[in-house]
């Protein structure tokens, strides 16, 4: 061998340095890729993490991270039990462990996860799917996780604010239900008071021997006539004003707090009572309440919801009867189906425009006038049902017929 040949470089064939200089711009293409994916996963407002089988880590971003006080490199190989309390640990690792056995994705489930900036706890809309490798089987899961605390927090404003609103709106009608009683209930005394005393003048007389005139003899025979139908009109107008105060203290439960077995056919019944004054002037009321077993909800909640759907089917009939005179009709059904209550409201008003069916659940939508609807009824309604109580709302139309909505609330919703 020639000894100047081992000082001098070596000389690539054209086909080999055309091949290194193409994995060296696959290899920078690669790790400009990396950059751009991982710049783009850290830019998205949203939680992102993988897991192995076993619930490590193996990847995460950088929100994710910085929630939990630390850098996504530190991260990896670290499980829940080194960032989260034991116990919310423990219930993170057997959903995941569950997920990787059954497959099954968990989809947009609340659930209150630590945020150890904040130094609080925060309620996290989660998604966990399962992860595959190429043999199709599960090696481990990918979730995401979006911060809806505040959200929740201006939700439950909205509806304490409706709530007020539509007890604000009720409270005319909730005076004449009891105004109306205590009216003849007030006549009905007074009546009674003139009749004792008329009577007792009559005993006086009679006590002296001195023979009763034929005209009182007919005014007693009145008053023994007319006083107990008197009496029975008292015991009738207390009732009424028992059963509206009832109704009042059993719609303003306040049970926000916490969930309780709750009878769902008393609470329409008492709802019923307290919008009557919303509905009593344009429709009948049928019910067709079935057997039901307790249902666990937040009882005041439910009772908003019915509500808001009484006095929307009330709307719907009075904007198509407008001078006619006519009354339309309002049915509430309730059925057990299955691990859940069904509960229907129907109306024979003018029905839903097909226009705007895809957006009567949007906040502040409305199609009424100001001062008659805030547009808030029907989204609250889907989040108590569908966000807090793991239930459907859904509804059906017929133009010029009228509209269904139907509620499905779990007996027994999962924890949320």
């Amino acid at each position: 061998m020639d000894p100047k040949s081992e000082n001098e470089p070596v000389q690539l064939r054209p086909s080999e340095a055309d091949e290194s200089e193409a994995l060296r711009k696959l290899a920078e293409d690669l790790a400009h890729e990396r950059t751009v994916l991982r710049t783009m996963i850290d830019l998205i407002p949203a939680f992102i993490y993988a897991k192995d089988a076993q619930s490590r880590f193996t990847a995460c971003n950088a929100l994710v991270a910085r929630r939990l006080g630390t850098v996504p490199s530190e991260m990896i190989g670290k499980t829940d039990f080194d960032f989260f309390p034991s116990e919310m640990a423990e219930k993170f690792f057997a959903e995941e462990q569950a997920l990787i056995a059954s497959g099954e994705p968990l989809i947009d489930v609340e659930e209150v996860a630590f945020d150890k900036v904040r130094g609080e706890n925060r309620v996290i809309l989660t998604s966990k799917v399962p992860l595959k490798d190429d043999n199709g089987r599960l090696t481990g899961i990918v979730g995401t996780g979006y911060d809806i605390t505040e959200r929740k927090a201006m939700d439950q404003k909205l509806m304490a604010m409706d709530r007020h609103e539509s007890i604000g709106r009720l409270a005319a009608g909730l005076a004449h239900e009891i105004n109306t009683p205590i009216q003849y209930l007030s006549d009905s005394v007074r009546f009674i008071d003139e009749g004792v005393h008329e009577l007792l003048e009559y005993l006086e007389q009679s006590a002296g021997g001195a023979e009763r005139p034929s005209d009182v003899e007919e005014e007693i025979g009145y008053l023994r006539q007319e006083l107990p139908s008197a009496l029975k009109r008292v015991a009738d107008g207390l009732g009424r004003i028992a059963e509206v105060v009832r109704s009042i203290k059993d719609f303003a439960r306040a049970d926000i707090s916490e969930m309780a077995a709750v009878d769902i056919n008393q609470s329409i019944k008492s709802t019923l009572v307290v919008a009557r004054s919303e509905y009593q002037a344009v429709a009948e009321i049928q019910t067709d309440l079935g057997e039901l077993p307790a249902v666990v909800c937040h009882g005041g909640q439910i009772n908003m919801v019915m509500l808001n759907l009484l006095v929307n089917a009330a709307h719907a009939i009075a904007d198509v009867r407008k001078g006619s005179g006519d009354r339309g009709l309002i049915t509430v059904r309730t059925r057990a189906e299955g691990d859940a209550v069904v509960i229907s409201v129907s109306d024979t008003g003018g029905g839903i425009p097909e226009q705007i069916r895809n957006r009567i659940f949007d906040p502040f939508f409305t199609t009424k006038e100001v001062g008659r609807g805030s547009g808030q009824g029907l989204t609250l309604a889907r989040n108590v049902v569908v966000k807090v109580h793991g239930g459907t709302i859904d509804f059906t139309t017929q133009a010029g017929e009228g509209t269904t909505f139907e509620i499905r609330l779990p007996i027994r919703p999962a924890d949320r």
